[in-house]
């Protein structure tokens, strides 16, 4: 008796999560289809459960729908869930300006999580604040500080070009090889040195990997899957476990290990003061100085987890984001040999191996390619936001719907994805002139006053670096991390692209990177041929 009515209970439960469930997803489909954001013009929806995705993940340009459809227009995600796609700058600038009420959209923070923790790429609303208030009040992130930095980016940047000196003599024809395991190898001992103090030697051959970097590579990778992707979207797949699972778990807590010395490390370090006759003033030691302060009050005082969370996210920022500009600005360089030629000359009239940072902003040319590269070559081409109540998106100029009805405004809902292209920001022909598809790093010697005004970015007026509150606080550093990497490379040696430039295409797992298109299997790459141009 009783265990028939423990058996109709269990019965009449699940029966109930059923009818929940199925109610749950009945309505989630009708919302989907029914979104007012499909009176928008876009691509056809594509299958049911995949929508636009597959097109996107195999070589969907988003600036090539942009062209098609518009500044602002739909495209379907898994289930027919509607995305919008803007690179409407008002609209742009709305989302940026209020990032309150548009943060980074649940599936962004669990794929960033995974990689970084809870740093301050993932946190939104107070914690957010807290987090780059100490950011924003470490001198590590002014020029001041950077300025200290740049002679470990030419230590490094001297150490590199003596090896492709070496590699050079040994293939009088040209040293062949993979550009970005080199931009890669000497961006991460730089960001090791300048950001924690702690010396990777990823630059010498005879040197295994160390734990740390292991355990960022392991991270990474297992970001480059479709399952992981699906997880992302869809919660209910994280149910399942994957081999890249405990590969991630493990290299969390590799990184939470090696955090807590860092942070034990940089704690005696401060505790020295001015005892300490050396070391302490890598970046993350300035952001424990500054976060032990007694002028900050106990509230905005980070934990020392929150603090060791910061390790992964230096790291990415960095590191991810310098070595693919770098290999961007190759690439670009390599399809423009008039360009290279005339930057090498531009660095090889300067006197010294190792000029100041400020020496380094006087070369208007060198300037002026790195600014042209992040232009065309974002290493973060776009992101995603989530509305959190309904608002309307604010338009440049008026668009037509569907239906053929000019709409000055979008109208969104609590829920609505958003997805914010800043390559199409980048690239529109509107802001730049008809030749904003162009590599021309000369439009940067004698800009138009105004043109750019409108895109709410934090460097530059562009939104490379993002812009507004969450915009990129170490953006300083890696522009001067870039330039002094560019300076002794192009000054040294001559760049040529190893492979018919059609042979490559591009992905974005955490940053943009180049691919062989017949060999995405092997990984990101850039080969180039490498001849030495010293005089």
């Amino acid at each position: 008796m009783i265990l028939g009515k423990v058996f109709t209970a269990l019965l009449d439960a699940l029966l109930f999560s059923i009818a929940f469930v199925v109610l749950k997803c009945t309505w989630t489909l009708y919302k989907n289809y029914t979104n007012p954001l499909w009176r928008l013009k876009g691509p056809p929806r594509g299958s049911f459960f995949w929508g636009n995705v597959r097109e996107m993940w195999t070589g969907h340009n988003l600036t090539d729908c942009i062209s098609q459809y518009g500044r602002a227009h739909t495209e379907a995600e898994f289930f027919g869930r509607p995305n919008l796609v803007i690179s409407d700058t008002k609209a742009v600038a709305h989302v940026v300006f209020h990032a309150n009420d548009y943060p980074k959209d649940e599936a962004m923070k669990y794929d960033l999580s995974e990689l970084v923790g809870p740093g301050v790429l993932v946190v939104e609303g107070e914690e957010h604040k807290r987090q780059i208030l100490i950011r924003r009040q470490n001198p590590a992130f002014g020029n001041a500080h950077v300025k200290e930095l740049v002679p470990t980016f030419f230590d490094k940047a001297l150490e590199l070009r003596e090896l492709l000196v070496q590699e050079c003599a040994s293939n009088p024809s040209g040293y062949h090889t993979n550009a970005l395991d080199w931009m890669t190898k000497v961006t991460l001992d730089i960001i090791g040195l300048a950001g924690f103090g702690y010396n990777f030697h990823a630059l010498d051959p005879n040197v295994e990997k160390t734990d740390l970097q292991r355990a960022f590579d392991a991270a990474s990778d297992s970001a480059a899957t479709p399952f992981r992707m699906i997880q992302a979207k869809i919660p209910f797949f994280r149910l399942f476990p994957t081999a890249n699972t405990s590969v991630v778990r493990e290299a969390q807590r590799c990184m939470d290990r090696i955090g807590a010395r860092l942070l034990s490390d940089a704690k005696s370090m401060v505790a020295l003061g001015d005892k300490a006759s050396s070391g302490g003033r890598d970046m993350f030691s300035l952001l424990v100085r500054a976060n032990t302060s007694s002028d900050l009050p106990d509230h905005q005082k980070l934990s020392d987890r929150d603090v060791m969370s910061q390790v992964p996210t230096f790291f990415v920022a960095g590191h991810e984001t310098t070595s693919a500009s770098l290999v961007w600005m190759l690439y670009a360089l390599t399809l423009a040999p008039h360009i290279q030629k005339k930057l090498r000359q531009e660095l090889q009239a300067v006197s010294t191996d190792t000029p100041s940072f400020d020496e380094l902003n006087a070369l208007p040319y060198l300037d002026a390619v790195l600014r042209e590269t992040l232009r065309l070559h974002a290493p973060v081409s776009a992101t995603e936001r989530v509305a959190t109540k309904e608002d309307i998106l604010p338009l440049s100029e008026p668009i037509e719907d569907r239906r053929g009805k000019m709409l000055d405004g979008i109208r969104v809902q609590a829920g609505d994805i958003i997805i914010i292209s800043m390559l199409g920001m980048n690239i529109d022909p509107a802001i730049w002139g008809a030749d904003a598809h162009e590599f021309k790093p000369e439009r940067w010697m004698a800009p138009k006053a105004g043109v750019t005004a409108s895109i709410p970015g934090v460097w530059s007026n562009m939104m490379s670096f993002w812009g507004g509150a969450r915009g990129c606080v170490g953006f300083r550093f890696s522009i001067a991390e870039a330039k002094a990497l560019a300076f002794i490379l192009f000054r040294a040696f001559e760049f040529e692209l190893a492979v018919k430039h059609e042979e490559l295409t591009s992905e974005q797992l955490i940053v943009q990177k180049p691919y062989l298109a017949n060999d995405m299997a092997a990984g990101p790459q850039l080969p180039v041929i490498i001849r030495s141009a010293i005089p």
